[in-house]
């Protein structure tokens, strides 16, 4: 079921403000995202074929509940198209559900007490504007049979995690600090949750025994020679009808290298957005997007008929990457696919068309990206109309703020 288009994503703010550069690597979902979808070796290589496509990406939404019936962690997990190894992402059961204007947001954990997972599978595909293609809802025994092949791995918990019982007693499930765990310990955590305490207390928590269970994954071997693999996947070697249980997605995720990404989460505490004074938390659009379009960029609904567009990101820096989708989402354009390109950044932003009308288009994204140079080129990515590769000057755009004269050129096809 895909979420209608009146409650897809969230609208971008207005006012786009830059943070402060910090020099925050980016994740392994993102390269390992991109590098499986597109085995790209270089930001300016895509394919020498006619036409190249964005092959199909493969999620499950996985609620996991506690002995109380109640969700108490919740996760998407997108395999890569060769069926092999993927991401975690995890969500927060009190982020704030999509409403349009006027209405009151309620918790997605509320969505899933009131209508089970049909209800919880519709706000999450409105929230992340992604189509789903399998739900499921698990206890602690059920996910640790899912998990089992992980065997004993190395956790790091910064706080003990507890759990309230069906009598409202609460017990202490895992202890702090160093250790190892069991898938049993592993799902038994990932269930647990205390009542009337704050979800973000408990969110580092989640993330540590996700990462967990990702290092359970089969770490996968490369030649080093990017030479080796071509530069766009053209047909999937997998397909949807492999993916119909709880049991194909874990093995196939867990049969090669596995990422973790958690949304971050602001807690709402203004009466506008949250008159009930709920636990309830508001999401990055940004980085939902940015996450949403590396991860699984096969399950990504369009937002508008607008222009579609693919970013390269030859940066190991998550803020350069959220920028820049922020921005263009802002401006109206359908970021479709991010990626993490291995080439060393030049020094002017790129956009590559192959279509004088987006070509018009790509010239005004300038008042956000900063100096671009339009290059023509003869590749085709089916469902791409332009293909941006940020430049060093992107970075220093973002760090001296707009000026008041941009500029644009173009080069002949290549």
């Amino acid at each position: 079921m895909s979420a209608i288009p009146a409650r897809r994503r969230r609208r971008m703010v207005a006012a786009i403000v830059t943070s402060a550069m910090a020099a925050v690597a980016l994740p392994g979902g993102l390269v390992l995202g991109a590098n499986s979808l597109l085995h790209d070796s270089g930001g300016n290589n895509v394919e020498a074929a006619a036409t190249a496509e964005i092959p199909p990406t493969f999620i499950e939404l996985l609620a996991v509940t506690n002995v109380r019936n109640e969700l108490a962690s919740l996760a998407l997990l997108s395999v890569t198209p060769e069926g092999k190894g993927g991401t975690i992402v995890s969500i927060p059961v009190g982020a704030a559900t999509d409403v349009a204007a006027g209405e009151t947001a309620t918790r997605l954990g509320d969505a899933y007490a009131l209508g089970s997972m049909d209800a919880l599978r519709f706000e999450v595909e409105s929230l992340l504007n992604v189509t789903v293609n399998v739900v499921d809802d698990v206890t602690a025994a059920e996910l640790s049979v899912l998990i089992n092949s992980i065997g004993l791995q190395p956790v790091t918990l910064p706080q003990p995690i507890f759990d309230t019982d069906t009598e409202g007693a609460t017990q202490t499930v895992l202890a702090a600090g160093a250790g190892t765990a069991t898938p049993v310990q592993i799902a038994a955590g990932l269930s647990s949750s205390q009542a009337n305490i704050p979800e973000s207390t408990r969110l580092p928590q989640v993330k540590a025994l996700w990462n967990a269970v990702a290092r359970g994954g089969v770490a996968v071997a490369t030649t080093g020679d990017p030479a080796s693999t071509p530069t766009m996947v053209t047909n999937s070697s997998v397909s949807a009808d492999q993916f119909t249980t709880s049991q194909q997605f874990f093995s196939a995720l867990l049969s090669g290298e596995v990422d973790v990404w958690q949304f971050g989460a602001t807690l709402l505490t203004d009466a506008q957005r949250n008159p009930n004074n709920l636990d309830l938390y508001s999401l990055d659009g940004g980085e939902v997007l940015m996450v949403m379009a590396s991860v699984a960029p096969g399950s990504l609904n369009l937002t508008s008929n607008n222009i579609a567009v693919m970013i390269d990101i030859p940066f190991n820096n998550t803020t350069f990457a959220r920028e820049a989708v922020t921005r263009l989402a802002f401006l109206g354009a359908n970021v479709v696919l991010v990626r993490q390109v291995s080439d060393p950044p030049a020094e002017q932003t790129v956009v590559y068309f192959n279509d004088p009308l987006a070509k018009s288009e790509g010239e005004t994204f300038a008042d956000l990206l900063g100096p671009l140079e339009m290059r023509e080129t003869t590749d085709v990515i089916s469902g791409v109309n332009l293909r941006i590769v940020l430049g060093n000057d992107f970075v220093a755009f973002l760090g001296a703020g707009a000026p008041s004269t941009l500029s644009t050129t173009t080069t002949e096809p290549q």
